[in-house]
C-alpha cells in the first residue's frame, strides 16, 4: 500500500515497453524498478525474496504496455 503522499498523485505503475518490478508493502513507500527482459526482472525478484522476504511477500512484476 501506498503513502497518503503516492495516492496523492497517482502514476501508472506499467512501462511502456519495459518489465516493472512493484514493491508495496503495507504502511510504507511504493517502489518500482524497470527492466529490458522478463528474465532480469524474475531474477530481482529471486534475489528479493533470497535477502528480503518480507518485501518479496508484496512484490510482482507488471509486463510492458506494448
Amino acid at each position: 500500500m501506498a503513502t497518503w503522499h503516492q495516492n496523492q498523485r497517482p502514476v501508472k505503475l506499467y512501462h511502456a515497453t519495459q518489465w516493472t518490478v512493484v514493491i508495496d508493502p503495507p504502511n510504507q513507500m511504493r517502489a518500482c524498478m524497470t527492466f529490458s527482459t522478463r528474465n532480469l526482472a524474475e531474477v530481482y525478484m529471486r534475489n528479493l525474496a533470497a535477502n528480503n522476504p518480507g518485501a518479496a511477500a508484496h512484490a510482482y512484476i507488471l509486463k510492458p504496455a506494448n
